[in-house]
């Protein structure tokens, strides 16, 4: 077995570091006990870091759920004896249905009510969003626990039920369009923008190790952001540069971004 030590020396955030060596330790646990084993949900980046790591156990592997419309996903790991293995058996959606009238949810409300129950983030994937339900994917060992528990969202009456991963309603999040221009494509003039703050005070922001780019941590304000590109700012949430629309008469880039809300 290789020692990946020199790997995860190559990640800098401690949580990244530390969330891909619990996944490598599950591989090895299904190399030796011939057992599934599922993973709590990770971002691309971190699918992208344990991907390689997995492949050298004997054991396979997928990513799901598998909609392009999910960020947050799970590691099913099996052995390989194992022809296919049942997704829903490791993660399962809940669809939260509100009973108010007058007052419509959002993800906060969903997620914060989810929360105040002691569940671990990692546990929970995405949530969609839609006029009045959500359906929220989940590790399938604590679903049963948000439904008994869970009969109001603040003030509004919802009812729960399970909802298998084929019948979920994906989407995009929720977000808003903003329309910016910037003198460059470089990380502090578009974290400026997005941000409403000084070119300096952006700067600090990345040099403090308050932004990630593809959900990775980004020191450097000189790095160029391009078209596809997720920008997360501590505070001020995620922005993703959806469409390059030109350039000005005075040579500035014209950038529609993505708020998600």
């Amino acid at each position: 077995m290789k020692d990946f030590e020199k790997y995860y020396d190559f990640i800098k955030d401690d949580e990244t570091k530390n969330t891909v060596k619990k996944i490598a330790d599950k591989a090895l646990q299904v190399s030796k006990n011939y057992v599934p084993v599922v993973t709590e949900f990770t971002n691309p980046y971190v699918a992208e870091l344990c991907s390689p790591i997995i492949r050298n156990f004997d054991v396979k592997f997928e990513l799901f759920p598998s909609s392009e419309l999910c960020e947050r996903k799970v590691f099913i790991l099996y052995p390989d004896y194992l022809e296919e293995i049942n997704e829903d058996d490791y993660i399962t959606t809940i669809r939260i249905r509100n009973k108010s009238k007058f007052k419509k949810l959002n993800h906060k409300d969903y997620l914060g009510s989810i929360m105040s129950l002691g569940i671990d983030r990692n546990k929970t994937g995405d949530i969609f969003v839609y006029e009045d339900f959500a359906d929220v994917v989940v590790n399938s060992d604590i679903a049963d626990y948000i439904i008994y528990n869970m009969d109001l969202i603040g003030h509004n009456k919802i009812e729960t039920e399970k909802v298998k991963l084929e019948n979920t309603l994906f989407k995009e999040q929720e977000h808003v369009i903003l329309n910016i221009t910037s003198s460059s494509m470089r990380l502090d003039s578009i974290v400026k923008h997005v941000a409403n703050k000084s070119r300096e005070e952006a700067a600090n922001m990345v040099r403090g190790g308050a932004v990630k780019v593809n959900f990775r941590e980004e020191d450097k304000i000189s790095q160029e952001v391009k078209d596809g590109d997720m920008i997360s700012i501590s505070k001020f949430g995620r922005f993703k540069i959806s469409r390059l629309s030109g350039v000005t008469k005075s040579g500035k880039y014209k950038i529609e971004v993505k708020h998600y809300v």
